[in-house]
């Protein structure tokens, strides 16, 4: 992605200096028009730039001087799928800038914005606080949305500090900063769309075959060549597992959110195809796969309803696609799926190794790239919640995280602090576990062999979690 970033999009337009009484600016490229009306002192130049920047301007709120630059970014080539990814586009990009500096980045609040603001029927919002030393100097802030064919940031930089009120005051003005004219997504997928995915997605063999079915449920659109009875049941439980995630890490639905895509095919080697076709990599790989969550979409096999599996899955897609926490790094991600899909006993090898001091430094665990392809003792076995020690180990952070008196009251902040810092930034998983827990990693990982030393099993596993402060 970092490379795929400083591949600019050639803006529209030629340069003009706008009136400063002028505050509505269309861009009919992408079918909007940014309205600034509401900030004072004005001050635009449109286009021009050569390359991804539509527009810049500068302006005040209540007093703050504000600079702001609308950018666009190919839909396609960045893989988009909503407005939250182009603000995770932005992120990264950030936090690699950072990287070379030696210091970190991530957006601290982070969410939906309703209005009109492409052909996704909802923008997002996103708030970085910049500190200088204790104090707040200052805000980078994101509006994002997404049209068909590209994605969309204005990206603000106020120069001084918002109180609580004047932050609310201005994520009210953004929710009318940007309108769309163009069509709008159908969530529940129209049924040209389902069969344009099937067609780019399904194996080879299955493309015309006359056992294909497509079943909508309230959260999911499932494309099967199985039976209906089988089909139907394993689309309820789809439901079933989609509240239990939730369950645990509390979210909302987004109005005009899109059901998320799953592939479940009757024949494991019509899977194989499906994942090599789609994924790349080797037959070999897939064949050792119960299913698979990449993007938007998890595909599987027939196989029990109840299999693991099949939420382990199904919560790497919800924290992508719905909780829209990818990051902290392969531990993290491999944490929350498995601690999903397995049960507190079959976590108690930690304990013995946590009291004999013979598990890998948090350090060094929280930088390995993939559990998956890690070799020897820390390789993944068929199954889900059948894992090698790296996702039993992983599991076992987050159930200390969770269940423990050290974790448990500020447990959804560290998953949202966690989840929105880049895969294997180790200073920035310092930086988030300082914020929220008040230790650096090595305090934490010295709680965690505390507590998993001295640790009964845990009685209310799953139990839901408080809704989380973001």
């Amino acid at each position: 992605m970092k490379g795929l970033f400083i591949v600019l999009v050639t803006a529209i337009g030629l340069a003009s200096t706008a009136r400063a009484e002028d505050t509505d600016f269309p861009f009919d490229d992408l079918g909007i028009v940014v309205h600034l009306a509401g900030l004072d002192d004005v001050e635009a130049t449109r286009g021009g730039t050569g390359g991804w920047i539509l527009g810049r301007w500068s302006a005040t709120f209540e007093g703050v001087p504000l600079r702001l630059e609308l950018g666009r970014l190919d839909r396609e080539r960045f893989g988009f799928n909503g407005p939250d990814d182009v603000v995770r586009t932005i992120a990264f990009n950030r936090g690699n800038r950072a990287r070379e500096k030696g210091t970190t980045f991530r957006f601290d609040e982070s969410r939906a914005l309703e209005g009109s603001f492409g052909y996704v029927p909802y923008g997002w919002f996103a708030v970085h606080h910049r500190s200088e030393g204790t104090r707040t100097a200052g805000h980078d802030i994101v509006i994002a949305g997404m049209t068909e064919a590209a994605g969309y940031a204005l990206e603000i930089r106020a120069e001084g500090p918002f109180d609580d009120e004047a932050l609310s005051s201005f994520e009210a003005w953004a929710r009318g900063s940007v309108t769309y004219s163009g069509e709008t997504m159908v969530p529940e997928w129209t049924e040209e769309e389902a069969e344009a995915r099937w067609a780019d997605d399904a194996p080879d063999d299955l493309l015309d075959s006359k056992r294909r079915r497509i079943i909508r449920t309230d959260h999911y659109i499932l494309f099967t060549d199985l039976g209906g009875s089988s089909a139907r049941g394993f689309a309820k439980k789809l439901d079933e597992n989609y509240e239990r995630v939730r369950a645990v890490f509390p979210f909302t639905d987004v109005p005009g959110q899109r059901l998320l895509p799953v592939f479940y095919f009757n024949d494991r080697e019509n899977y194989c195809d499906w994942w090599v076709k789609n994924l790349g990599g080797s037959r070999e790989n897939a064949m050792r796969s119960g299913g698979v969550a990449s993007g938007d979409v998890y595909a599987t096999y027939a196989q029990s309803a109840n299999a693991p599996v099949h939420i382990h899955e199904q919560t790497h897609q919800i924290f992508r696609n719905r909780l829209r926490l990818a990051g902290g790094g392969s531990w993290f991600q491999e944490g929350v799926a498995e601690y999903m899909s397995s049960k507190p006993g079959e976590l108690g090898e930690i304990k013995r190794l946590a009291k004999k001091g013979r598990l890998t430094p948090m350090e060094e665990f929280f930088v390995v790239p993939s559990l998956l392809m890690s070799s020897g003792k820390e390789a993944r076995k068929e199954g889900g919640s059948q894992s090698g020690l790296a996702y039993t180990y992983a599991a076992a952070i987050v159930e200390f995280a969770k269940h423990s008196k050290f974790g448990r009251e500020r447990f959804l902040d560290w998953v949202d602090a966690i989840g929105s810092v880049a895969r294997g930034d180790l200073p920035a998983i310092e930086r988030a576990t300082a914020d929220v827990y008040g230790v650096t990693i090595g305090g934490f990982e010295e709680a965690f062999t505390a507590y998993w030393s001295k640790r009964r099993t845990v009685r209310d596993w799953h139990a839901p979690a408080e809704t989380r402060r973001r």
